[in-house]
């Protein structure tokens, strides 16, 4: 499975221990069947799948106050006829992205016969 990390911040360093933790890192892997999908996470390419991914989830709103997290917006893109773009928002309401995130590329969603 190939690693890979990335995403618009960059290297960014921990807050002081005495700050509110800014930010939450996360990896989870995608897989795809069958495997070798184009793999994007917040609109950053991440190789092909199976691939391992870390992302760098941001914290909004202000201390005191609810906080919440990011979301975290996987898309799967095709290599092969008869495949369909699958896409999936995870970690709503700041709960966690799961583990293993995983799409059915031939699973494409009915068209209307109008």
């Amino acid at each position: 499975m190939q690693k890979r990390s990335g995403g618009l911040f960059g290297a960014m360093s921990q807050p002081a221990p005495a700050q509110v933790q800014q930010f939450v890192n996360e990896t989870f892997d995608v897989i795809t069947d069958p495997p070798g999908a184009r793999v994007m996470v917040n609109n950053s390419n991440f190789g092909n799948s199976p691939v391992q991914v870390t992302i760098r989830r941001i914290w909004r709103g202000e201390p005191g106050y609810p906080m919440i997290l990011d979301t975290v917006k996987v898309e799967a893109f095709p290599v092969e006829s008869g495949q369909c773009v699958q896409t999936g928002i995870f970690g709503q309401n700041a709960g966690k992205t799961p583990t293993q995130v995983r799409f059915n590329m031939a699973s494409c969603a009915p068209t209307s016969g109008k």
